[in-house]
């Protein structure tokens, strides 16, 4: 918890700055690389949160993955964490920083979960259904293909979850079948 109220301010800093500087849209897709990075790599995430491991190696791995792929000034501000030995926090920085950023445009993140390719019509009316969801003006859509969901969707807004999955109908007309 007290983690993530540190990784909080870090990422107001870098917005801030980013703002400052007008690179707040490349602030946010640096901020998602280096998120997506994170969930990718286990590895990663030892590494930079091992006490044992020097702080001038930490810089070299962050400048290895992420030189020429993000923004300079995202790049010298996560060397300025690492320096302050407060690597660890990075992925949570990155985590912040999305959620703030996506705050402050008035974006709503959905999970959409199908069980195959997503069409136009089914794309339509699961942004229908997000909007009647939620109260952001803009839709960003997570598009995740589960086939055990069998066919029809599910939205996920926060905590709100809205099943139109075939499986979940079958599962409530099997139920209602053994109570008659």
């Amino acid at each position: 918890m007290r983690n993530l109220r540190v990784a909080n301010r870090y990422a107001k800093a870098l917005l801030g700055l980013a703002e400052e500087n007008n690179f707040s849209e490349q602030a946010f897709a640096d901020m998602k690389l280096v998120h997506n990075t994170f969930e990718e790599s286990k590895e990663l995430k030892t590494v930079l949160k091992s006490p044992i491991v020097r702080i001038s190696k930490k810089l070299n791995i962050i400048n290895a993955i992420f030189k020429g792929k993000i923004h300079d000034v995202s790049l010298r501000y996560l060397n300025i964490i690492a320096r302050k030995k407060r690597a660890s926090l990075i992925e949570g920085i990155a985590y912040e920083f999305e959620k703030i950023y996506k705050q402050r445009l008035d974006i709503e993140t959905v999970t959409l979960i199908t069980a195959g390719t997503i069409d136009e019509t089914l794309n339509k009316k699961a942004l229908e259904i997000s909007h009647q969801l939620t109260s952001r003006s803009r839709i960003e859509f997570n598009k995740i293909i589960d086939p055990e969901i069998i066919g029809g969707f599910i939205l996920r807004i926060g905590d709100v979850q809205y099943d139109a999955s075939v499986k979940t109908k079958l599962a409530k007309l099997k139920k209602h079948l053994i109570e008659l």
